[in-house]
């Protein structure tokens, strides 16, 4: 069904009609709190390279896996570099940084930088094939560095660019770049809500409608309520999950891409062709489960609610119309969610309020070797770091979607939290990310410390003297690790 501008003025109207009609604030949108229904333990994995004076030491953001089965995992960090590391714990080492080519990189905020790589799925496969030596990164330069394609409406802060970067040899221990081009220029409204992740579907396979796609997470361009409604402008590419064919179809040189004809507005007067979900706010991180290739969406809150949303294709999630399951003022004069539903919109099918934590920063389909977590979505929060989980055949909750239970943590055989451990901000941000086996990492942004989650152990019966010494060993246990990582 062809879906125009024009949808949007309509929805808003009907949301603002409801609050007249007697739509009233939800003070606490999920009153039952999260308690606990699954335990893991924590290991220290390894630490990522500084890439700063003083503090914070790194800014990482994401880790990703080669899909050429070697068990490299890499790391980027928005300062500019990308770090290469092993399943097997191997020191981690600098392979790319794009502060040593010229295209205008900057990041003068934490959300700039280099936000996001992919390895084209036949890197490092088989020679013969496209995408053998080529990976692509998502960056941000100042607002007037090149030609956009597009933009958001609003100011002009800076702008988000989409690389395609070829290597010499993908086995190689550092990338040695031979080739650079620029495959999509947009320009942001302003400094939050920018890009999140960029990636291709793991498990699509070669000859698949959907193998060697690209998806592209942007925010809605930033500022609080999406002030220019880039969300629902299906002429504006924020706010969405765009999909493209990222390979060059003019030969090299060229600035292009193809948009993939089976894109849910491929072809429709209006939209954008690129765009395959929209109506989010800020999808920091999305991926797809490798074994039924069914993709799921992390999608920041304001003020209220934090999301989990099943990927479909032309799905629209509500923002800034509906935040979670619940709706919001049409005139942005208020923070508050409302009990009208909205009713159009896709429901996620998890959701916490910030009762429980302040902002989703993944939700990843666990398929690593913990039976008790296996096939169940885990969850993180950036802020507080903790890890949620949920069940995918659970529609109990509110609104039809399902009940999160906590996981708690334990590090060297005593119950902890990685607030105990990272919080020495009063913060954690936490990510997450998984390597070619399905086992989970969990990564600490500003200390670089990357732990990976294993099945639990018994915990140490806690007393206030083990408490205080087991805080004692677990802080000496990571700054031991961190010398030894900083020695190799």
């Amino acid at each position: 069904m062809r879906r125009t501008g024009r949808w949007l003025g309509t929805v808003l109207l009907a949301s603002l009609s409801a609050w007249r009609l007697g739509a009233t604030e939800v003070i606490n949108p999920i009153p039952t709190p999260i308690g606990i229904d699954a335990r893991a333990m924590l290991t220290s994995f390894v630490t990522a390279p500084a890439t700063g004076a003083g503090s914070p030491a790194t800014l990482i953001h994401g880790l990703r896996s080669a899909p050429d089965g070697s068990g490299r995992l890499f790391v980027n960090d928005t300062r500019g570099t990308i770090s290469v590391t092993t399943a097997a714990g191997a020191p981690p080492a600098v392979w790319f940084d794009i502060r040593r080519q010229d295209v205008g990189f900057t990041a003068p905020t934490t959300q700039s930088g280099l936000l996001s790589v992919a390895f084209h799925p036949n890197f490092g496969i088989d020679p013969t094939r496209p995408g053998y030596a080529t990976f692509y990164t998502i960056d941000t330069t100042a607002a007037d560095a090149g030609v956009a394609r597009y933009a958001g409406k609003g100011p002009a802060d800076h702008q988000d660019v989409l690389r395609e970067w070829t290597v010499a040899d993908p086995d190689a221990a550092a990338a040695t770049i031979t080739g650079m081009r620029e495959v999509l220029r947009v320009t942001q409204p302003y400094a939050d809500h920018g890009p999140g992740t960029i990636a291709f579907n793991p498990a699509a396979t070669p000859g698949s409608s959907d193998y060697g796609k690209l998806y592209i997470g942007l925010g809605d361009g930033g500022g609080v309520n999406d002030p220019n409604d880039n969300a629902q402008d299906l002429t504006s590419p924020f706010g969405k999950i765009l999909r493209i064919d990222p390979a060059d179809p003019d030969g090299p040189g060229g600035r292009d891409y193809t948009i993939p004809v089976d894109n849910p507005l491929a072809g429709q007067a209006g939209t954008l062709g690129e765009i395959y979900a929209y109506g989010l706010r800020n999808p920091q991180l999305f991926g797809w489960d490798p074994v039924t290739g069914r993709m799921y969406i992390a999608d920041i809150g304001q003020a209220r609610l934090e999301e989990i949303d099943l990927g479909v294709a032309g799905g629209n999630y509500g923002w800034p119309a509906r935040e979670g399951t619940f709706g919001r003022s049409a005139d942005k004069g208020v923070l508050a969610v409302n009990d009208d539903p909205n009713p159009g919109f896709l429901d996620p099918i998890a959701q916490y309020d910030h009762d429980e934590g302040a902002a989703i920063s993944a939700a990843v389909l666990y398929r690593g070797s913990d039976p008790a977590l296996f096939g169940r979505m885990v969850v993180s929060d950036l802020v507080n770091g903790r890890l949620f989980d949920f069940s995918l055949d659970d529609t109990g909750g509110v609104g039809g979607t399902a009940v999160l239970g906590e996981i708690a943590l334990s590090f060297a055989g005593l119950s902890t939290s990685l607030l105990a451990l990272e919080g020495q901000r009063g913060r954690v941000d936490l990510r997450l990310g998984t390597d070619a086996g399905g086992e989970l990492y969990l990564l600490t942004e500003q200390s670089g410390d990357i732990y990976r989650l294993t099945a639990a152990a018994v915990p140490e019966p806690l007393t206030w003297f083990t408490t205080i010494a087991g805080l004692g060993l677990i802080g000496a246990l990571i700054r031991r690790a961190r010398a030894h990582t900083a020695a190799a």
